[in-house]
């Protein structure tokens, strides 16, 4: 059954991203603009605080990994663990370091091999609105976490419609009665997969799965949300 499951999932997310090799090339073409200066700002200031020395710290959704080598690069010491399952992207992962490794397990029910408490940090960044449900995988992270650590979310959130496509096609030229019905499909197809949760729902999310919210951040005029959590 966890099988078909994690098929499943792979199906779902090969259908969403189209073409898988070309995706996870565009994951490592924009890493930069997701871990950028502002990244590591808020990690310095919101993240780093809650670490030892020598910390633990997990990427859920870890793509081609490239987050897992910039930690290794920061904290020498780090054990950096990402979680996966879509094929493409583990097979473009290069050489990890030997204290970064990737699991492959299914988000929608993760079991990790990580014993309660062991994670001083998490992230989660674009991951969340591609996920049916994201409640198994928020109590697994609580599990995890050690208790005042931090888990780091960012993610698209809810917007109006005419928000959304002058954002992503920068006018509104889906209506033109010339463009094609497979170009129309793949932008509706994206709205809603993109819109998926408000910024008030993760929150809700976080605090029923037993986070406390430090922080809730709305980005890129509303369409992004950043969220802090603690466990307490």
């Amino acid at each position: 059954m966890k099988k078909e499951a994690l098929k499943n999932t792979q199906d779902m997310l090969a259908k969403h991203h189209r073409d898988g090799e070309n995706f996870a090339q565009l994951m490592k073409d924009t890493y930069a603009g997701r871990f950028n200066d502002e990244f590591w700002a808020v990690w310095a200031e919101k993240i780093e605080p809650v670490l030892p020395e020598n910390p633990t710290v997990l990427d859920i959704g870890t793509g081609p990994g490239m987050f897992l080598k910039a930690l290794v690069e920061r904290y020498p010491g780090v054990h950096a663990i990402g979680v996966e399952c879509a094929e493409y992207m583990i097979d473009a992962v290069e050489h990890l370091p030997d204290n970064a490794e990737i699991i492959t397990a299914d988000l929608h029910d993760p079991h990790l091999p990580l014993e309660d408490g062991s994670v001083d940090a998490v992230v989660a960044s674009v991951v969340i609105h591609e996920m049916n449900q994201p409640v198994r995988a928020l109590q697994e992270v609580h599990r995890c976490l050690k208790t005042g650590g931090r888990f780091y979310i960012l993610d698209w959130v809810r917007t109006p419609l005419s928000q959304y496509l002058e954002a992503e096609m920068g006018d509104l030229s889906v209506f033109d009665r010339a463009r094609p019905v497979n170009v129309i499909d793949d932008m509706f197809i994206h709205f809603i997969e993109h819109n998926r949760y408000t910024a008030e729902d993760l929150e809700f999310m976080l605090q029923k799965t037993g986070f406390r919210v430090v922080e809730k951040t709305l980005l890129k005029d509303g369409r992004h949300a950043r969220l802090i959590a603690e466990k307490s």
